[in-house]
Parts: C-alpha cells; sequence; structure tokens
C-alpha cells in the first residue's frame, strides 16, 4: 500500500507544472552559482600557489646577512582556500589571507578579499550552500504546505478515510514521495562532484568532507521537510500552511542572520585593532622576569667556561639573548590572541545554539565549518603561522648562538641556512576536530528532525478530515 502511495503522489508531482517550473528556477540558479564559485576557488589557489612559491623564492634568494636580520627581513604565510570553498565560501571573503612573519612579534593577520571585491561579495553572492540552505527549502515549503491541509481543504481526504486508507500509511507515502523527489534532485549531483574528487585524487579528508556535507544537507532538508508535513497536518487552510511556514522561512534565513549576530557581537564584544595592540604592548613592557633569566644563563656560562666577560664565550650569547626574549613573549602572546580568537568562536558558538530558533544558523555554521572557511578554520591557520614564526625564530637564534663574533667580524649567513629555516605547510584540522567544533550546530539539527517527526508520529495516526 505504501508503494502505492508513493507512486501515485509522485505522478501528481510529476504532473505539476509549478513543481517543474520551480525545479528549473532552482537549477538553473544553483549551475550559475556552482560556476561562479568554481571559477572564483581556481583563481584563489591559483594565487595561493603563486604568492606561497614567490614568498619561499624571495626567503632563499636573500644575500648574506646576520640571521638576526634574516628574522626581521622575515616571510609572509598565506591562508589557502577551504577545502571545499566552492560550496560555501562561508566567511573566506572576510577573513584576512596572509600573515607577516618576523622577530619578537606575533602580528595580526591582514589583507580581507572583501576589501578589494564588488559590491556582488559585499552584499552576498549566490552560492551552492545558499541554493541548499535557504532556496530548497522555500521549494519544499511550496511543494509540501498543501501536502495534507491541501486534501483537507478540497474533501478528498474525507474521501480516503471513508476507503479505509490509514491516516499514518497516507501522511508516510506523502512524505516518502517528497524525499523521494529531493534524493532525485541532490543525490546525483552530490555523487557527481564525489567522482569528481576521486578522479581529481583529491585529499581523503576532503572526500570525507563533501559526504558528511551531504549527511549534513540530509539532515537539515530532512528537518524542514518533516517540519512542513507536521504544519501542513495541523492546518485546515493551505493558507494558514504556507503562511506559518513562510514565516518559518522568512525569520529562520533572512531576519535571525543578522540579528543574532548583532546580538552575539554585544554579548561577546572583541576590542578594535587599536586596543587589543595597546593592551598587548602594555604586557610586553615587563621585562624583569627575563632580565633575571638572561642574568642567571649568563652567571652560569661564565662560571663553566671561566671566563669575565660574555665577549670571551666561545658561543654568542646574544643568540641565548634573542631566544630567550622570544619565548618570555611567547605566554604573553598566546593569552593575548587566545582571548581574541576565543571572543570570536564564542560568536560563532552562540549563532550555532540559535539554530534551535532558526535551523538556517545552525546549518550554516556546520556547512561552512565542513568547508573550511570559518573561524575555526582561521584560527587554526594563525596558530599553525605562529608556531612556524617560532620554529623559523629558533632556528636563526640557535645559528647566532653557535656562532660567536671573530676578531670582532659579526656571523653573517648565507642560502646553506635560509635553506635549513623549514617552509611554510599548512594542513587544515581533521574532520573529527570540525565536527567537534561545530557539535551545538549538529545537536540542533538533529533536534530540528527529530521533533517534527516525534510530533507527526503523534498527529498522523488521529488525522481528521
Amino acid at each position: 500500500m505504501i508503494a502505492r502511495l508513493v507512486a501515485k503522489e509522485l505522478l501528481e508531482l510529476r504532473r505539476d507544472g509549478r513543481v517543474w517550473m520551480l525545479l528549473a528556477i532552482l537549477g538553473v540558479l544553483a549551475a550559475g552559482a556552482a560556476l561562479s564559485a568554481w571559477q572564483q576557488v581556481r583563481t584563489q589557489h591559483a594565487a595561493w600557489h603563486a604568492a606561497s612559491a614567490g614568498e619561499q623564492e624571495r626567503w632563499l634568494a636573500q644575500d648574506e646577512k646576520h640571521p638576526h636580520s634574516a628574522a626581521h627581513y622575515g616571510v609572509y604565510a598565506f591562508r589557502p582556500p577551504g577545502p571545499l570553498a566552492a560550496f560555501d565560501p562561508g566567511l573566506d571573503p572576510y577573513l584576512p589571507v596572509t600573515v607577516w612573519m618576523e622577530a619578537h612579534r606575533q602580528n595580526e593577520a591582514l589583507y580581507r578579499p572583501a576589501q578589494d571585491a564588488g559590491s556582488a561579495v559585499r552584499f552576498g553572492r549566490l552560492t551552492p550552500a545558499i541554493i541548499v540552505g535557504a532556496l530548497l527549502p522555500l521549494l519544499i515549503v511550496l511543494v509540501a504546505a498543501p501536502a495534507i491541509s491541501g486534501e483537507r481543504e478540497r474533501g478528498t481526504l474525507r474521501q480516503l478515510l471513508a476507503q479505509g486508507v490509514a491516516p499514518g500509511r497516507w501522511v508516510l507515502g506523502k512524505g516518502l514521495a517528497l524525499a523521494t523527489l529531493l534524493a532525485g534532485l541532490l543525490l546525483p549531483l552530490w555523487l557527481l562532484v564525489a567522482a569528481v574528487l576521486i578522479v581529481a585524487s583529491a585529499p581523503l579528508d576532503t572526500l570525507a568532507r563533501w559526504l558528511a556535507a551531504g549527511a549534513l544537507v540530509a539532515l537539515y532538508l530532512g528537518g524542514f521537510l518533516l517540519t512542513c508535513l507536521f504544519v501542513s497536518a495541523c492546518s485546515r487552510s493551505v493558507r494558514t500552511a504556507l503562511l506559518v511556514l513562510l514565516s518559518v522561512w522568512a525569520v529562520s534565513t533572512l531576519i535571525a542572520p543578522r540579528a543574532v549576530l548583532e546580538w552575539a557581537q554585544w554579548r561577546h564584544p572583541t576590542p578594535s585593532s587599536f586596543e587589543f595592540r595597546q593592551a598587548l604592548q602594555a604586557d610586553l613592557r615587563d621585562r624583569s622576569e627575563l632580565d633575571a633569566r638572561l642574568a642567571r644563563r649568563a652567571a652560569e656560562l661564565l662560571e663553566a667556561h671561566g671566563v669575565d666577560r660574555l665577549e670571551q664565550l666561545p658561543v654568542n650569547f646574544d643568540g641565548f639573548r634573542l631566544q630567550a626574549a622570544e619565548e618570555h613573549d611567547y605566554a604573553v602572546f598566546d593569552a593575548h590572541f587566545g582571548r581574541l580568537h576565543d571572543g570570536y568562536l564564542a560568536q560563532e558558538r552562540l549563532l550555532q545554539w540559535f539554530g534551535v530558533l532558526a535551523p538556517y544558523l545552525a546549518f550554516s555554521a556546520a556547512s561552512s565549518g565542513l568547508s573550511g572557511t570559518d573561524l575555526l578554520h582561521y584560527r587554526h591557520f594563525a596558530d599553525s603561522a605562529e608556531q612556524h614564526r617560532r620554529v623559523m625564530q629558533e632556528v636563526l637564534n640557535e645559528a647566532i648562538y653557535r656562532n660567536p663574533e671573530v676578531d670582532g667580524q659579526r656571523y653573517l649567513a648565507g642560502p646553506e641556512l635560509w635553506a635549513i629555516v623549514p617552509k611554510f605547510e599548512y594542513s587544515a584540522p581533521s574532520l573529527g576536530r570540525v565536527i567537534s567544533g561545530h557539535a551545538p550546530a549538529f545537536a540542533v539539527l538533529t533536534g530540528w528532525l527529530l521533533l517534527p517527526l516525534m510530533g507527526l508520529l503523534r498527529v498522523a495516526p488521529r488525522l481528521q478530515p
């Protein structure tokens, strides 16, 4: 019986010209969004590869100089596009893309793509994630709102029940038919992209992220479909069902994101760049602990080598002094940058939890996380760049320490030392870490699926004409 009901519903959907018109419009929008996103990410990847290679070449080609001069010469670290940035660019256009790594300072990341972009980026760009997260639910609303309320309004529900059709099975048939329509629309495209990733030898992590994104979409759209069926079952007319569901859609996708973001920024304020740098510099001025450490180490070395002056040591004490200063500042940098990034992540986590009222918030947060275009990935990049800067300074200061001045001549390093400094290589965090960081969003979407399902299971068997 359920199979016949599903076949009957699919036949009606196939004969409904409005469904085909909506699918055609969505198909054109999705094709345009996918092509635009692919071209954008392709350009970004090319720019990232060129910039990274050019920066490494610049570092290796520098002239002979003292290692500390090379430390100030510095090198840039560039943030690559997210693994699935073509699906959901997320915050990528608004997050800095490069960090200047030099001696003594942990610099803030610079250069946001949106600063040099046109109005298409500043006012929002249509992306595959927006098609799936905002426009497909609208299609579900328009198709599913009349699914049960329309039958009741036309009087056909009374006839079906009079013929002995079990209302629970009938509602199940409706739901399976609509789910089949969505699966037939999305699943081939999802599998096609997965096949392209496999043929292109994409990293396993990228493929796993794509499959996880598919599960996320199924969870989100499944919740929307069940909510539409539940509201339709409880409504006496199609107009009432459409009014309720369109209100839910509008609040979730149009009103809540901006309003909740403003509230999150008020709830977890972050300092301006000037305030942040002022507070950081104030804490860096306290050098009493560093001076005490340098004095102890100088005394130990003088005693160990039996000399009276630092210049007589077989090592260059300046190398130790520079490295000790770096290590002294690590705790200050970690505290200030940690609080700054924690504030941003607290804002994002608040957005995820507000998905209880507006599920699009939870979907958007999880989608950008899986795509590698959210704050979690940005912080991971910034932390990776800082760790590389510290390794770089340690290598250069060690070279200074092991090469004391000879006859008043400073040690000058060349390409052999520049080549020892490792190249900055960035790897995105694992899928497990991403899912853990977006646990609230996944929990909210799971509830978004289960709650209307429980309501529908309660209402469907008692369905009245």
